[in-house]
């Protein structure tokens, strides 16, 4: 795959909706079509194929979807589930595939306690050929349920079968699981699901205006991919209200209208560069002044790159506008800066995991 191209992973998820006071309804189903993945995702495309295959290795599972909400974990999840149904539909063994939340896992067992059908949740579950869980956040306040779930853990893999299970953000950091189940999680393969990068943005925009018949030049539509560093639902819902409102006030959508939208909305969702800096000196447990200074340490630089990039990407301000906040820097030396990021968050996992921890939208 070359940098910069975007890959569509075959994994139907659900039409994304819209509503509200104007609007009670309203569909694209164009996430029916499959996942798309651009340079920040190009690892998950090998990593679900092994899932639906079952090639990881044992010492490798489970595993585990990290990112956040709006990212594509649950759409990854469901797509490997319909892949692998699909792939053993001449499958003769009694074992199967089952996917469910890890509230309804709780449940589950919390209902078979009550019932005495304990044995046969285990059974179940243990004896699966593909068990994915989603959402593991949400047993972060039941012990007893994530006890459960390592035994379950256990005894599938020794059996042979493959786990995949979601989060919202990497187990060690949330504090939210039992050491014994943390150290299970990171013990196996650990994937971040970033949100959607530039390219990315930039053809869902596209597709957005051609599905919803609105003539905007591709220059907007670049320039909105750039401001908007969210989720594809958050993208798809601004586009919406947007094409609504516009709609409800009987007014024309063009290059201008949608300028002027944009900059309205991005007043109260856009950081500060300083913010940002402080977050990431704090990360790398450096100060401030280092990232605005000379230091040229390979710590230094690193942190610097990455706030620089996560500058550019989140607040809108210009390369030479971050370039005087960093030192006074030649703007051509922030540009090589983000580039760096660019490239190497296609190649890097230790960048990849900074960008995430530090909330790379």
């Amino acid at each position: 795959m070359s940098l910069g191209e975007i890959r569509l992973i075959p994994f139907p998820g659900k039409p994304l909706e819209y509503a509200n006071s104007n609007v009670s309804h309203a569909v694209f189903p164009a996430p029916q079509c499959g996942f798309m993945i651009g340079p920040e995702n190009y690892i998950l495309e090998p990593v679900v194929q092994w899932a639906v295959e079952g090639n990881l290795p044992r010492d490798r599972l489970p595993l585990l979807f990290y990112g956040a909400i709006g990212s594509g974990r649950s759409h990854l999840l469901q797509g490997i589930l319909n892949a692998w149904r699909k792939n053993h539909k001449t499958f003769t063994s009694k074992r199967h595939a089952f996917l469910l939340s890890a509230i309804d896992f709780a449940r589950l067992f919390t209902e078979s306690l009550d019932t005495r059908t304990t044995d046969d949740f285990r059974r179940r579950y243990r004896d699966s050929a593909l068990l994915l869980i989603d959402d593991l956040d949400q047993l972060h306040d039941k012990p007893w349920a994530q006890d459960e779930l390592r035994h379950t853990l256990d005894a599938l893999i020794g059996n042979g079968g493959t786990a995949v299970f979601t989060t919202t953000d990497y187990p060690e950091k949330s504090g939210m699981f039992s050491e014994t189940l943390t150290a299970r999680l990171i013990g196996g393969t650990t994937v971040p699901v970033f949100l959607p990068g530039l390219a990315v943005r930039k053809r869902f925009l596209r597709e957005l205006s051609v599905a919803f018949r609105v003539s905007l030049p591709d220059s907007a539509l670049d320039s909105a991919a750039e401001a908007l560093p969210i989720s594809i639902p958050a993208l798809y819902g601004t586009f919406a209200q947007m094409y609504f409102e516009a709609v409800v006030a009987d007014t024309k959508i063009d290059a201008t209208s949608w300028k002027i939208f944009l900059q309205n909305r991005l007043q109260t969702v856009r950081p500060e560069v300083d913010m940002i800096a402080k977050k990431t000196a704090k990360h790398f447990s450096l100060k401030l002044a280092d990232l605005r200074g000379s230091s040229r340490s390979k710590t230094t630089a690193l942190a610097r790159s990455i706030a620089v990039y996560l500058a550019w990407r989140q607040t809108g301000q210009q390369q030479k506008e971050i370039a005087k906040y960093f030192g006074n820097r030649d703007p051509a030396t922030i540009r090589h800066m983000i580039e760096r990021i660019k490239t190497g968050l296609s190649q890097d996992t230790a960048l990849r995991d900074h960008l995430f921890q530090l909330g790379l939208r």
